[in-house]
């Protein structure tokens, strides 16, 4: 019996529960017009372009420099600048810095490690 009472009580309070909602639905006009605009909907933002790959041209196109000077020819003398190594007298007369054997060979007794600055060189 407590199972008929609790299904009559429960079908009593829906029916009290829709009434009532019904009573709600009245007041609001705008609940019930279906003449009236749908809301606008969301859009979402413009595609964003999508980056390229970068391409190359087949020959770079050439960079400006300053023209190099041309090397001097070897022989005659070479007084020692401060800062100066026997690579880079090579490599300024020469146009090679990995001459400078053929310096050291013409100077005997001259180090790479005690050059002085005036020291006068010979250069074949």
């Amino acid at each position: 019996m407590n199972k008929m009472i609790s299904a009559a009580a429960l079908s009593l309070v829906l029916a009290v529960g829709c009434a009532k909602k019904g009573n709600d639905a009245s007041k609001n006009s705008a609940a019930l017009d279906i003449s009236a605009p749908p809301p606008v909907a969301y859009e979402p933002p413009p595609p964003q372009p999508v980056a390229q790959p970068v391409i190359y041209d087949s020959s770079p196109t050439p960079m400006m420099t300053t023209p190099t000077p041309a090397p001097a020819a070897g022989g005659g003398t070479y007084t020692v600048q401060k800062g100066d190594t026997l690579y880079g007298i090579a490599r300024q007369r020469y146009g090679d810095g990995k001459q400078w054997t053929r310096i050291a060979q013409a100077n005997p007794g001259v180090q790479p490690q005690t050059l002085k600055v005036g020291q006068s060189l010979v250069i074949p």
